[in-house]
């Protein structure tokens, strides 16, 4: 798995950002337009009701700038982006107002800055085209936090009776948290307990660790602080 030099990238992408990159996006980093005023036909919603969950769809509905680096190095800053956690894309334009939506190919090679958040492709058994997006929260020399959410259309149904109401269409969204350790994917249970005893079994200094900063594993900054430290320990 190719390991993300955090401190390198942040030095490079502040200094990208502000030289910013001249020109447009080139067609290598683009694998289709994204036609946005037909995605409702694909659901079978009208373009009201389509208008009212598609936001859903998205990790970050907004676009906001970023940066696309190919081989550890960035060759495009100022992108605007977003993720669809439904499709399992990086929506690309080629400026803020720009009308025409791209997706950015799917490239193990290739990955983002999206505001402050890294996106990496990690293929699915040597597969690319199966490969999925994952948000790194901690990279680190011996084990990593991922973080996966995906957004899954669940129809509109009619109420049931009289007294019920009908359930409109939404795109339901799902969290999932993964401890990885080289090529291997640990998926990190939601309960509290057995969340901490991934970290604390057989290791004192973990749950001092954990009961002395006061951290509840649930929630997203002092689960990505625990694996944090538990990488350190890794390196004495």
């Amino acid at each position: 798995m190719k390991k993300i030099i955090l401190s390198g990238i942040f030095l490079f992408s502040g200094f990208m950002m502000s030289a910013q990159v001249s020109g447009t996006l080139g067609a290598d980093i683009y694998s289709r337009t994204i036609d946005i005023n037909q995605k409702n036909l694909a659901f079978g919603l009208s373009e009201a009701e389509f208008e009212l969950v598609k936001d859903q769809a998205y990790a970050n509905p907004e676009f906001v700038s970023g940066v696309i680096f190919q081989d550890n190095k960035p060759i495009r800053a100022g992108v605007p982006m977003r993720y669809n956690a439904h499709a399992d894309e990086i929506e690309i334009k080629s400026d803020p107002n720009a009308s025409e939506v791209g997706s950015l190919v799917k490239d193990p090679n290739i990955f983002v800055k999206m505001g402050d958040q890294f996106y990496v492709l990690i293929p699915y058994k040597g597969s690319i085209e199966r490969g999925s997006y994952f948000n790194v929260l901690h990279d680190g020399d011996n084990y990593s936090l991922y973080k996966k959410v995906t957004a899954t259309f669940k129809e509109g149904q009619p109420a049931q009776s009289t007294y019920s109401r009908d359930t409109p269409p939404s795109f339901q969204k799902e969290t999932t948290y993964y401890l990885v350790e080289k090529d291997n994917f640990l998926e990190l249970p939601s309960s509290r307990n057995r969340l901490q005893r991934v970290f604390t079994s057989g290791k004192k200094e973990m749950s001092d660790y954990i009961k002395n900063n006061k951290l509840d594993l649930r929630k997203e900054k002092d689960l990505a602080k625990a694996v944090e430290h538990f990488d350190s320990l890794h390196n004495k």
